[in-house]
Formats: structure tokens, sequence, C-alpha cells
């Protein structure tokens, strides 16, 4: 595209916004109202039912009387949030009755149809399951596998012995509350009884097979073709291309979602033109193909998204009308929230509603802008940039809020890795087809499917391992929503043309704020320590200007990287993990490709043994990088000194806790002691040597636990101040009540992040003062 400094370029008519996209948008309003008011209700021990009837009415009459005045806009507005209203507060009622009756009623034996994949975590494997018998059945439960024995496939309908634990009145419960789950079922024993009557059962056979078949593709790329082509990330699961993708901005190229589909609706679409189909023919023969593989995939919120879309835009095309964007999708949001309320929390159908809106409402005027902005022999790009940008801008808030980074590389990545991903979608549902017929043929094209998911992991690697591929950002998705939405809202009402000057101009200053999100905040500031909200774990972070030391990193990736984006972390002189248990190193793996990082360090003889920790720094410093600490060493944080106490002789066991790692900051300010979970049995053998002296903060040892201080050890210490780093509503009942009642009596102010958020510790005028920030 040729463009003059000044002559604007003929732009695409700003889509208009249908009345039923109101319709949805207000729907789904309803729906998080009525799940507000159910929550509300269930947790204040009231009658939810009569609760939300009493609303439903009122506001039905309301509705009423304003429809009938007004214009269609407003009357379809009220009729959503009506209805959403309705059709929540009566799925979230019987959600509360089930519980009600379910656990009143405590039968220890279940019948119940797997609905998801097994998955393992931290705690075990757990899979999610459809109640079939002995009472409320169609209600959703988690079982918790015993350990031993193969999980079931989903489809299969089984028999379960165990307790049910309804979920309780906290941020758990909620979690549970919103998607439906009535409560978790600790399974005792566990009896394969048959394939379920449901669709399900009647593709998982097929699935079984095609999952069988694809096993036979060694590596990454065969673990990323079972999700691509069969909705089956349990071999991807935890290795390092799935935090590959999650850091380059790919993960919803691995669920199966509206790109999969329109690859499987084109193999179809082109097979039945060729056997001579009629267009009403093969329009309903495409749907039910589209639909069947949606159920083979896993039935994901996403993909069931895909299919009501795309049925809504075949009726309107086989009827002769021109099929709109924004109408088709507003028709799928209803049905999937109609047909099952708790979409609405959902992130992957979250995530995919956003793309597509951003998709159908921006995505042809940032083609002509990008393709203003593009040299003319680079103007074959500007469709694909203009795609992954729009869809890119739409799902920021969502993505950000959810993985605590924002990919810097997403849209390099989405252009070379997405072709590769539909080729081998492509591919590999060929080679199960041919399968079926000559299995040496469907042997060889599955495999050249997997080398295509082998290229795209290796190019996802390539890219994360970048720096400064992502950034750690912390905020909330409803602010980052709001923001974010105001944008767009003005973009879609202003409908900018853009001049060469204008675009170029841009572009310019997108890669500037490119440039300002990888690089963070200019660091400022002078001593300080803070202990960072992470959950039930410890990450603390060691700062002073430019310098930076993060002892442990806590569970989860998500939360530390989260917890960096607060505090505008880009560089760290170290990486010490106290111990290796995954409270403590679980996060390490967030830090590549998002913070520079010189060194991760161990106690003395941690690693001597494999672990997954170990790798984990290798991987991120490199062998050289790598280091153990024991007592007598030191680091320099800027003006602060890190002096280890703990241990004095390398450790046999790196994963206890007496093995963690204990360190003394001092400031000109202020000093401290930062125990891992070392506990009074480590502390008592300091104080009795004398390693211990009066400090104006203590990061209490192992989350506050009942062992976690000593009378000897707090004699010594005689802190003003006991900063406790724990999970809100563990359940391990951290911190005890006898460890807050030695810390009160000594003296010591408690702070702790389940209830303060991050908590900083910095030197006043006054003496050292401590600053908290609740996390959004």
């Amino acid at each position: 595209m040729s463009v003059s400094d000044s002559r604007p370029v003929r732009v695409p008519l700003r889509p208009s916004l249908a009345y039923l996209v109101w319709f949805a948008i207000a729907t789904w309003a309803g729906v998080c109202v009525a799940e507000a008011f159910s929550w509300r209700a269930f947790t204040t021990e009231g009658d939810a039912a009569a609760l939300v009837a009493w609303i439903a009415v009122a506001a039905t009459g309301a509705a009423a009387v304003v429809l009938a005045r007004s214009r269609r806009s407003v009357a379809l507005i009220l009729a959503g949030l009506v209805m959403g209203y309705a059709v929540g507060a009566l799925y979230w009622a019987h959600w509360q009755r089930s519980v009600e009756d379910l656990d009143a009623a405590r039968p220890s034996r279940w019948r119940v149809e797997i609905t998801g994949d097994a998955m393992a975590g931290k705690f075990g494997t757990s899979v999610v399951a459809r109640i079939i018998a002995p009472r409320r059945a169609g209600m959703r439960v988690t079982l918790d596998l015993a350990q031993d024995g193969a999980a079931p496939e989903m489809g299969r309908e089984v028999e379960v012995v165990g307790s049910l634990r309804a979920p309780a009145s906290d941020e758990r419960g909620r979690r549970q509350f919103r998607m439906g789950e009535v409560g978790r079922i600790r399974t005792r024993v566990l009896r394969d009884l048959r394939w379920s009557r449901s669709v399900r059962g009647l593709v998982g056979p097929l699935r079984v097979w095609a999952v069988g078949r694809i096993a036979q593709v060694p590596g990454p790329g065969g673990d990323m073709l079972a999700g691509v082509v069969a909705g089956d990330r349990r071999r991807l699961s935890g290795t390092p291309a799935e935090t590959d993708f999650r850091t380059t901005g790919l993960t919803h190229l691995v669920a199966v979602s509206g790109s999969h589909l329109v690859v499987v609706a084109a193999v179809a679409g082109w097979l039945l033109t060729a056997l001579g189909a009629g267009r009403v023919a093969r329009t309903a023969i495409i749907a039910a193909v589209v639909g069947a593989y949606v159920v083979f995939s896993g039935v994901q919120a996403s993909a069931v998204r895909a299919w009501f879309m795309a049925v809504a835009a075949s009726a309107a095309w086989v009827s002769g009308r021109r099929a709109d964007g924004g109408a088709s999708l507003s028709v799928a949001v209803v049905c999937v929230l109609v047909s099952g309320p708790a979409s609405a929390f959902d992130l992957g159908f979250q995530l995919s509603v956003a793309a597509v809106a951003g998709l159908v409402l921006f995505a042809r005027l940032a083609g002509v802008w990008i393709g203003a902005a593009l040299p003319r022999p680079l103007g074959w790009l500007a469709e694909p940039m203009a795609l992954t940008l729009s869809a890119t801008a739409t799902t920021v808030p969502l993505t950000v809020s959810t993985f605590g980074m924002f990919s810097l590389v997403a849209p390099v990545a989405n252009l070379l890795v997405g072709p590769l991903v539909d080729l081998a979608l492509l591919t590999g549902l060929s080679g199960l087809a041919s399968s079926g017929a000559v299995q040496p043929l469907g042997a060889w094209v599955l495999n050249a499917a997997g080398a295509a998911g082998a290229l795209s992991v290796a190019i996802a690697g390539r890219l994360a391992g970048l720096p400064y591929a992502a950034a750690p950002v912390g905020f909330s998705a409803v602010w980052g929503a709001v923001v974010c939405a105001g944008v767009l809202a003005a973009v879609w009402v202003a409908w900018p043309r853009p001049t060469l000057t204008r675009a170029r101009g841009l572009v310019l200053a997108l890669l500037l704020c490119w440039s300002l999100v990888a690089l963070g905040p200019p660091p400022t500031g002078g001593p300080s320590i803070t202990v960072l909200d992470v959950g039930q774990g410890d990450a603390v972070l060691v700062r002073d200007g430019g310098h930076a030391v993060l002892v442990d990193t806590g569970p989860s990736p998500g939360d530390l990287r989260a917890a960096l984006g607060r505090a505008g972390v880009r560089k760290l002189d170290a990486v010490i993990i106290t111990h290796l248990h995954a409270d403590h190193a679980g996060g390490l793996s967030a830090l590549e490709g998002l913070v520079d990082v010189k060194a991760v360090c161990f106690s003395a003889g941690a690693c001597e043994e494999p672990s997954d920790a170990l790798q984990e720094a290798r991987d991120l410093v490199g062998a050289q990088g790598v280091r153990e600490l024991k007592a007598g060493d030191r680091l320099a944080v800027g003006t602060i000194a890190l002096d280890v106490l703990w241990p004095r002789r390398p450790v046999k066991d790196g994963s206890e806790n007496s093995s963690s790692v204990v360190l003394k900051a001092t400031s000109p300010g202020f000093s401290a002691v930062l125990t891992g979970d070392a506990e009074g049995d480590v502390l008592d053998a300091l104080a009795a040597a004398g390693g211990l002296e009066d400090v104006d903060a203590l990061k209490v040892g192992h989350h506050g636990s009942s062992g976690a201080v000593s009378d000897g050890s707090m004699a010594a210490l005689r802190p003003e101040w006991a900063l406790i780093s724990v999970g809100s509503g563990n359940r391990y009942g951290h911190p005890k009540a006898s460890t807050l009642r030695e810390l009160g009596e000594r003296g010591a102010r408690i702070v702790r992040t389940d209830l303060s958020g991050d908590i900083t510790l910095r030197a006043g005028s006054g003496g050292c003062s401590v600053r908290t920030r609740v996390r959004n």
C-alpha cells in the first residue's frame, strides 16, 4: 500500500453493534448479579431460593413496565438482565439445594460420569465428574483419586466410595460455587463400570483410540499434538513447552477453540463439495461434524461458543441473510450462558469471546493502519498482524491478571507458530483418518504432524528464552478491563483514518511503550525488605535501588509474576532457594524470559541430588550460575548485607525444613532475620551459639507453624515486627494460635500477608516502619 504523508486512506465502514449485542452483554451481567446475590445468601446461611425469587419477581415487574414504553435497545437490555438474572438465580438456587441435600445425606457410594481428563496436581490427581446417582443427578463434583491405579477416561461411568466435602465459605469455595461444583469426593475405592450413555460416552472410545495413536508420536511434538487434535493436555501439563507457550502468549493455540473448528469445518466442507452435497445438506452435515469434534475434544467452553456461533452464522447464510459477526457471537454467548450459567466465569470462554469480539470490531481497521505503516514489500503481513493485535488488545486484561505477565513477543510468536499449529491439526486429523484404513500410513502422517508440532514448540522455546520476552505485571482484571474497554470504545467512536505519518508515528509510539513495559520503572528507593503475598508459600524481596535478591519464589509461577509486577522488578542479582519444598521453589520457572537473573543459590549440599528446582535453576542461569550457601557467606544487595547463618555444614536432604537457608539482613536503617521454613530447633541452636541478636523484624518460619518460635530464640531476637507469609484459608491452619500468642507476649507486632498483602519493611526517621499493600 502506497500512502502519501497526508492523504487519508480509505477505511472500512465501522461495524454496527446489533441489538443482540446489547442483549448478550445484559444477559452476561444478569448472570453475574445473580451469582453475587446467591453467594451472599449461601455464605450468610440465608435461603438463596427465596431471596433470588423475590428479587426476580421485582425485577420482572419493573422490566415489564419499562418494556411497554421503551425503545428496542433499552427493552433488549432490560430483557437480557432479567433473563440472565433468572437463569443464574435458578441455577445457583438449585446448587445450594443440592449442597444441602448431599451434605445432609452423606452417602458413601456414588455413581458418576467422568466429564474431563484427570490432571495431576500438588496434592494428587483429580478429575471432574457428573453425578448420576443416588441423588442430585447432573451436579458437578471433583474426584480426588487414590494414588494407585489408572485414572478413568472421559466418558466412563464409574462407581466410587468416598466422602463428600461441601464447599466452604472462602475463596476456594467461591471458585467452586461459580463453576457449579457441589463438592469434592475423596475417593477410597473406584470401580470402572462402562461407557456412559451420554454423548461423551458414545465418542469416548474413538477419543481413547485417537489418543492411543497419538501416544506413539514421541517428544514435545506428540505432547502438543494430543492437546491440539484431541484436547488432551495431560502430556503437555507441567512440561517446559507449556511454560514457553504461556510466556509467548500462545496458550490459546493448544486449547481447542474457534481456529481449530475452522480447520475441521473447512476439511468437511471440501469433502462434501467434492461429493456434490447441496447447500442445505452441506451446512447441516458440517454443523454436525464440528459439533461431534467439540465433544470429541472435551467439550471446552471456548469450542462450544465457536460452534454455537458457527451454527448461527450458517443459519443466516442458508436463509439468504447476510451473516453478522457481532450478532452471531451474541447468539452464541446467550446460548452458552442459558445452557450453563457457570460459563460466565470460565476463563477459556471469556478469552474466546473477547478475542472474537476484537476480530469482529477492529481487525479490518487495524489491517488498514498496519498496511499504511508497512513498506509495500511487507504489505502481505498487514492482515495476519491485524488479526493477532486485535485479538490481543481485547484479551490483555484477562491474560495479564490470570498469568501475572504481559507477553512482549506474542505478536511475533502468533505469526510464526499459528500456521504451524493449524498444519499440525490438519495433518494430525488426516493421520488419524488414514490410520483407520492403513495403519503404517497413518503412523507416518501422525509423525509428520508431530514434526510440525515439535517445530512450533522449538520456536516458542526460543522466543520464550529471549531477554524480556514477557514483563511481570500486577493489576486487577476489573480495572484493566475498564481501561481497555474505554480505549477500545474511543477507537470505535472515532474510527480514525490513517495517513503514512500517523500510521508510522503510531508504530513508533507502540514500540516506545513496548520498550518501557519491558524495562519497567526505573529502580528507586532505599533499602527495603518486602514479604510478597504469594499465597501459602514464601517469596521475600530484598532490595536497595537497582540491586535486588529474591529469597524463595512461592508455590505458583502466576502469583510470583503478579507479585514481581506489583514490585516493578525486572532484574535480580540472585535468587536464593532456602529449601526444596514446592511452596518455596515452585515459582522458579516463572522467571525465565521474564526477569534477568544472574545466579540461583541453594543451601550447601542441596545440589548433590537431582531436583526439579535444580534443573530449573540450570535452565535459567546455566550450571555456572548455580551456587551453594553455608554459614559465613555474605551477599551484598546495595547497602544491605545478607549474612548466611545456617546451615553450618552441607545438608543431607535439601527438602527438610531444618535445611533451610537462614539469613540476616542488615542495613544502616534496619535488621531482620529471614528463616525460610526453619523453626525453633534451628533458631535455638543459633541462639545457643551466639548467632542471634536483637533485630527489628523476624520473618517467622514455616508460615507460623506451632514450632516456628521458642522462648530461647525470641529472648535472643526480641523483634519489634513479626512478618508471616501465609495463604488465606490454608488447610494447615497456619499461623497457629500458640505461635501468635508467643509472638504477642514478647511484644512483637504481627503482620500477615493473608490479611495485609505485601509487607514492606523500610528504615524511617523514627526507626524502621512497615507498609502494607493488599493485592488486587
